[in-house]
């Protein structure tokens, strides 16, 4: 099975990580549907979420139809403006 990942990357303080992974969680419930899970990875300044989707297809599909996707969303409430990069993943689990 492939899956697809999508991620936001923006240089953060560790304060503004915690503010993040918070934001991340109370949304968690409203996710968009497709996303199988998201984490957050910070390592060196650089703050890091990223979102693994079922399929390139269900991925590309909300890229098409959100005005603004959920991770440019979290990250630009807490005055972020993040780096998209999408991606194919070959493997999980």
């Amino acid at each position: 099975m492939t899956y697809a990942g999508i991620s936001f990357e923006s240089p953060m303080t560790r304060e503004q990580a915690e503010e993040l992974a918070q934001l991340m969680a109370e949304a968690k419930p409203t996710r968009p549907t497709g996303v199988v899970t998201a984490s957050l990875e910070l390592h060196d300044g650089v703050g890091r979420l990223v979102a693994i989707w079922q399929d390139s297809e269900t991925l590309d599909r909300y890229l098409a139809e959100a005005p603004v996707p959920r991770g440019t969303e979290l990250m630009r409430k807490i005055g972020l403006e993040p780096v998209i990069e999408r991606f194919d993943i070959l493997e999980l689990g």
